[in-house]
C-alpha cells in the first residue's frame, strides 16, 4: 500500500482532489462570513467572540492550505495543516453527536439556510451526522498520507544525488559507524 501511495501519480491526484476541496469549501465562507460564525455558534463549541473569530480566520487557512496542495509548493507542511484541521472538524463534530445538537447546516460548503434544491444533497449527507465524520476520516487518512509518504521519485533523487536518506542513516548508525 505504500508503494501506491508513494508513486507520483498518485501523489498528484490526491493532493489535487484534497486541494480542490479545501479551495471550493473556503469560497462561500470567505463570502459570508457572519454567515458562516452563525454556522459556528450553532455548533455550541465556541462562544460568539470565538466563533467570529474562526469565521473570519478558517476559510483563509483552508483556501492557501488548499492552493499550496493544488500547487505542490510546500505540500507536507500544507497536508499537514489540512490533517490538523480535519482533526479539529472531527473533534467538533463528535461532539455535536454527542450532545445530541441537531445542526443542518454543517458549513462545510454554503452558509446558506436553505438549499436550492431540497433533494441535493440527500438528508443522510446534510448536517453533522457520520457521513460527515467518514467523509472527514477519508481525507484525513489522504491528508497524513501526503505528509508522511515520499513520492518514489523524491527517494530516488536523493540516492542519486547522493543526499543520505533516513533508511541509510538509520543503518549506518547501526552498523557503529560514525
Amino acid at each position: 500500500m505504500t508503494r501506491l501511495l508513494a508513486s507520483p501519480r498518485v501523489q498528484l491526484v490526491l493532493r489535487l482532489l484534497l486541494g480542490a476541496f479545501f479551495v471550493y469549501a473556503s469560497l462561500d465562507k470567505i463570502a459570508s462570513p457572519a454567515a458562516f460564525a452563525r454556522i459556528i455558534y450553532q455548533w455550541q463549541v465556541a462562544g460568539p467572540l470565538p466563533s467570529n473569530l474562526v469565521a473570519v480566520t478558517l476559510p483563509w487557512v483552508e483556501l492557501t492550505a488548499g492552493l499550496m496542495l493544488i500547487l505542490g509548493v510546500w505540500r507536507r507542511e500544507a497536508a499537514l495543516v489540512v490533517a490538523l484541521l480535519l482533526v479539529v472538524f472531527l473533534a467538533a463534530a463528535g461532539s455535536v453527536l454527542a450532545r445530541g445538537i441537531d445542526v443542518t447546516n454543517c458549513g462545510c460548503f454554503s452558509v446558506a439556510k436553505e438549499a436550492a434544491d431540497p433533494g441535493w444533497p440527500p438528508a443522510w449527507a446534510r448536517g453533522v451526522g457520520w457521513f460527515l465524520v467518514v467523509r472527514n476520516l477519508l481525507m484525513l487518512a489522504v491528508a497524513l498520507s501526503l505528509a508522511l509518504v515520499r513520492p518514489a521519485l523524491a527517494r530516488a533523487a536523493g540516492r542519486a544525488t547522493g543526499v543520505p536518506q533516513p533508511e541509510a542513516a538509520n543503518a549506518g548508525r547501526a552498523g557503529g559507524t560514525a
